[in-house]
């Protein structure tokens, strides 16, 4: 049986937050004003915020939060990295919590959104009530080389597809060739052409064992900005420690939810477990056969499950 979320909602308000550098933050609330504040961090990096997310949010119940992080979807300037780092994007949470006015928020984070909640939580453990990872992204040198350069076979034809850009720069990793391409060099029509190859490559990951989606890829700006902040932040591992989860004991007081599919090919299952470790109050809802994919089955069906769960 499909699990239903909430029916589609429209954002109550929305606006631009300047938050120094010249960048502007997008943000939209929707629900209940007088409800539940709950943030939606998104992934990425170089995501944005999705009308789907708002849905797992019992209207009537929450004030549901969204944004675009620096460079990302509506946020400007679009694909900026200048002054475009973790310690901005989490000073930025903080930033929007003011600027709304909300004392304590319960917080939502999926794959990357889930590192950065990780990392909000431990930065700021006062503010947050409650918290979901889904899929959590740990920033590790391991993951970035698993997703970039040694794909799970169900993936390889568009990794190659990808990989047959870079055979002219034989020295160099997709990577690193992607980070020059979209973040050092100006070449428009490369970059457009390789932001495709990624945007392919990267949905057959993020629904496997599943078969890759034909993909609609919108705009060739848009698909530039996402994978210029991408490889941005992934060429420099985050700009993270070498364990995000070095302070977990000051989130210890956090209730702390994990869902996560066990044949995730972009963030492992075994990051779930290592949190678990470490946060020994998280509950860790293990979906058997589910992929990275928010609208798998199993896993929207997990997400919701927990979401609704609060009270």
């Amino acid at each position: 049986m499909k699990t239903k979320l909430f029916a589609e909602i429209q954002p109550v308000a929305h606006g631009w937050l300047a938050v120094g550098d010249g960048h502007q933050l997008h943000w939209q609330t929707s629900g209940n004003p007088e409800g539940m504040p709950a943030v939606w961090l998104h992934g990425g990096p170089g995501s944005s915020a999705s009308p789907l997310h708002r849905r797992f949010f019992d209207p009537a119940l929450f004030w549901i939060i969204q944004y675009d992080q620096r460079g990302c979807g509506r946020s400007l300037p679009l694909g900026a990295i200048d002054h475009n780092e973790t310690s901005y994007l989490l000073a930025d949470i903080e930033c929007l919590r003011k600027h709304l006015s909300i004392a304590k928020w319960s917080v939502v984070g999926g794959s990357w959104g889930g590192a950065l909640a990780l990392l909000y939580a431990q930065a700021h453990p006062d503010r947050v009530d409650r918290m979901l990872c889904r899929s959590p992204f740990l920033c590790t040198q391991a993951e970035i080389e698993n997703f970039m350069e040694h794909p799970p076979e169900g993936c390889r034809e568009p990794w190659e597809v990808l990989q047959s850009l870079v055979l002219k720069h034989p020295q160099q990793t997709v990577l690193e060739f992607g980070y020059r391409v979209f973040c050092l060099e100006k070449d428009v029509q490369q970059q457009a052409q390789l932001a495709q190859a990624w945007a392919t490559y990267e949905a057959a990951m993020n629904v496997y064992p599943a078969q890759a989606p034909t993909l609609g890829l919108g705009g060739h700006e848009a698909l530039i900005a996402r994978y210029r902040v991408q490889s941005h932040y992934l060429w420099h591992r985050c700009f993270v420690g070498q364990n995000i989860l070095a302070q977990a004991h000051r989130m210890s007081e956090i209730p702390l939810t994990l869902v996560h599919g066990d044949t995730d090919a972009l963030c492992p299952f075994e990051n779930s477990l290592n949190i678990q470790r470490v946060a020994t109050q998280a509950n860790l809802i293990r979906v058997e056969g589910g992929g990275h994919d928010l609208t798998d089955q199993g896993m929207l069906s997990a997400t919701f499950q927990a979401l609704t769960s609060w009270r």
